[in-house]
């Protein structure tokens, strides 16, 4: 017989899509990597997508199923281990060897009892449904902790962990269950409160990240000091337990700890999660996520584009957001006015991580849908009024998204003059229009020579250019809209929104109480901020960085207002502006830089970016550049804040080259789309700048900027 060769061995990759649009054009091999794929990436060109909708299977009811014989087996575990600790106490010691079939969490057993457990490890229980879920599939109802959020005071309920061979029981939940791994940094301090003499959570290993989903078994047992199982690593990276045991807690125990420890003291309202938390599966699934992206992205990262796409585009963190947005959707369908405050509490945690990992159009998207939500919660009645606070924060943060020439950045409820009555709220409502309505003379200042009689406003010019230059698919489709103001900004009516707004700012700094107030720090020479470029700040602290911020809003409204009234109004003096600038920057030195201000637009980095266009002076952005910025990277920042200081950075250095060419740039807008990942924006890109020549004329132009340049 005729020999023929040897049939070729297939590939192991399953490919269940045909890569992207670009590298099928090319005829380029494609990784498929999600958002962008790496070929596409090392190109520097936009990535097409797949073009496949991919369709989920639901598997509520058996997450269900499975979830009823989670508990009936970890109960029935429970009742056994307390028989046998029973029996322990009654029966004489025996001499038999072997030992018992399942772990004890008495902490009275010998070592080489426990050194036999490590060896022989117990039977696997079920998986918990959360676990049950994979690429393709969605959870419907995440396991309920034994103990409730932010409460941990109670008695100990021993806690089944996850075994690393237990995917047979995650086959029966509907799918093969891989397992999330996240880096745990170690300024988490994830501590376990309870009975006296508790444990405190042993050190989480620190794995690399992948774009895939890598192996790390969460398990949770004890293991002895000295023991040939115990960790070779000399102490833990959270610091030393109280007895001579460690315990691994599970991924989701981790996540909660993470959230009650470190999330929830950066959200700006006090809200009461643990009610929420007991009631609904779906705001779990919210807190998870929040906690997962905050685990993630709490540590220095690597500020190079591979590194960021490859830390961005993990899965690990985007499970638990992927299945609380699921969940969100489906309760959405049948909503009622008993679980709305549940509904508005998983949109609001979806929209803060939006804020601190996400996009301009989730942030939007989850913005709009708790609109949706808060208009059918009678907040009278409500049993969170916490809720109404964040909710009405969250839409001061949608202002400063929203190009200043459109007339939907403003869009007025009922609910707009109660603001008023909180200084939080009332500070940000100021802020943002203050700052709209300087963006909008800066942006229809260059076109001014241009209006005619009865043409076009300079909001549509403006408009107009913007589609021309930035090319963004927002800009189009707001323009299609015809969403721009049909009348000219005019001097009159800007200063008489000035006057306006200094009246409201008078009567905020009145309703201050004394210890709100800066207080100078003027006990040592420490205290006073000197160098060669740039002139002596003295130093301000606050009893709470929150009031310190709130304070920075108030002065930069000022200094806007000031800016506004010494353009068109030769009584006013723009030397006043100089003077608050100098007290911004004494606060901003005085606040604790490592303390993460999260979940917000208004960050100290835009803050500081305003208050630099309105100065005449280089002062400010030389301090800025020459003092703060050093100050704050030689301190270690995380991966979301390295962004936004190495955005400053950039920012305060055009500001300055513009200054010495005699242009004061006065508000600059970035090419970025509103789906663009906060890693894309270090990126090459296009910016669109205005401003004055020192009050001598306006312009406008377009840069090619590169926040971070290759080597």
């Amino acid at each position: 017989m005729d020999s023929h060769p040897a049939r070729p061995k297939k590939t192991d990759i399953v490919r269940k899509r045909t890569g992207c649009q670009n590298c099928k054009d090319k005829r380029r091999k494609c990784d498929e990597t999600r958002p962008e794929c790496l070929a596409c990436v090392r190109r520097g060109i936009r990535c097409s997508g797949y073009n496949r909708q991919v369709t989920f299977r639901d598997v509520t009811s058996q997450a269900a199923e499975s979830s009823k014989r989670f508990e009936e087996a970890r109960w029935a575990e429970l009742r056994l281990e307390d028989e046998r600790r029973k029996r322990r106490r009654t029966e004489p010691p025996s001499d038999d060897s072997s030992p018992p079939n399942h772990p004890s969490d008495d902490p009275t057993e010998t070592p080489a009892h426990t050194e036999t457990l490590a060896r022989n490890p117990p039977a696997p229980a079920p998986l918990p449904p959360w676990h049950a879920l994979s690429n393709d599939g969605w959870l419907a109802s995440p396991f309920t902790l034994p103990w409730a959020l932010l409460d941990t005071s109670g008695a100990g309920v021993p806690f089944q962990g996850i075994r690393p061979d237990s995917t047979a029981a995650a086959t029966e939940a509907g799918s093969p269950a891989p397992t999330i791994s996240l880096a745990i940094p170690s300024s988490a301090q994830l501590t376990e409160s309870g009975n006296p003499g508790s444990q405190e959570i042993a050190s989480l290993v620190m794995q690399p990240h992948s774009p895939a989903l890598s192996t790390t078994p969460w398990d949770e047992f004890l293991v002895n000091e000295g023991s040939p199982d115990s960790s070779s690593s000399g102490s833990s990276i959270l610091g030393e337990p109280d007895s001579d045991c460690r315990i691994s807690l599970s991924l989701e125990e981790a996540l909660i700890q993470h959230f009650d420890k470190n999330v929830a003291p950066s959200i700006p309202v006090n809200i009461a999660f643990p009610d929420l938390f007991r009631q609904s599966n779906f705001f779990r699934a919210a807190v998870l996520a929040l906690a997962a992206s905050s685990l993630q992205f709490a540590r220095p990262l690597s500020l190079d584009r591979n590194s960021l796409c490859r830390v961005y585009s993990d899965k690990s963190i985007w499970t638990f957001y992927d299945t609380a947005v699921k969940g969100l959707q489906a309760q959405l369908q049948n909503a009622k006015r008993h679980n709305s405050e549940e509904l508005a509490g998983a949109a609001l945690l979806l929209a803060y991580h939006e804020l601190d990992v996400g996009t301009a159009l989730g942030i939007l998207n989850h913005a709009s849908g708790l609109d949706a939500i808060a208009s059918k919660l009678d907040f009278a009645a409500s049993s969170l009024p916490e809720l109404f606070k964040a909710w009405r924060m969250l839409r001061y943060d949608v202002r400063f998204m929203r190009t200043p020439t459109r007339p939907s950045r403003y869009v007025a409820d009922g609910y707009d003059v109660p603001c008023f009555l909180d200084p939080q709220l009332a500070i940000r409502d100021i802020l943002s229009r203050v700052h709209g309505l300087h963006s909008r003379y800066a942006m229809e200042a260059s076109f001014w020579h241009e209006i005619s009689p009865g043409g076009p406003s300079a909001s549509e010019k403006a408009a107009a250019w913007l589609c021309s230059v930035l090319g963004r698919v927002c800009d189009h489709r707001n323009f299609q809209r015809r969403d721009f103001y049909k009348d000219t900004l005019t001097p009159q009516a800007i200063l008489e929104q000035c006057e306006i707004m200094s009246r409201r700012l008078d009567t905020w700094h009145k309703g201050l109480c004394e210890h709100d107030l800066p207080i100078a720090s003027l006990g040592t020479e420490q205290d006073m901020i000197s160098g060669q470029s740039f002139e002596t700040v003295i130093t301000y602290r606050f009893s709470d960085d929150r009031k310190a911020l709130d304070y920075v809003m108030y002065l930069v409204s000022r200094m806007t207002c000031n800016y506004l009234r010494s353009v068109f109004d030769p009584s006013a003096s723009a030397s006043a502006t100089e003077a608050w600038a100098k007290v911004v920057l004494g606060i901003v030195c005085g606040m604790d830089m490592q303390r993460r201000i999260q979940f917000t637009v208004l960050r100290i980095d835009l803050l500081l970016t305003i208050a630099a266009t309105l100065c005449e002076s280089t002062n400010f952005a030389t301090t800025v550049l020459d003092y703060l910025i050093p100050k704050v990277t030689a301190s270690g920042i995380a991966g979301v804040d390295g962004l936004s200081w190495l955005w400053l950075k950039s920012a305060m250095e055009l500001l300055l080259k513009e200054k010495r060419k005699g242009r004061a740039v006065r508000f600059f807008m970035d090419s970025m789309e509103e789906d663009s990942q906060p890693w894309q924006w270090i990126s090459k890109h296009q910016i669109a700048v205005f401003g004055d020549y020192n009050g001598k004329g306006y312009f406008r132009d377009s840069y090619s900027v590169d926040y971070m340049p290759s080597d």
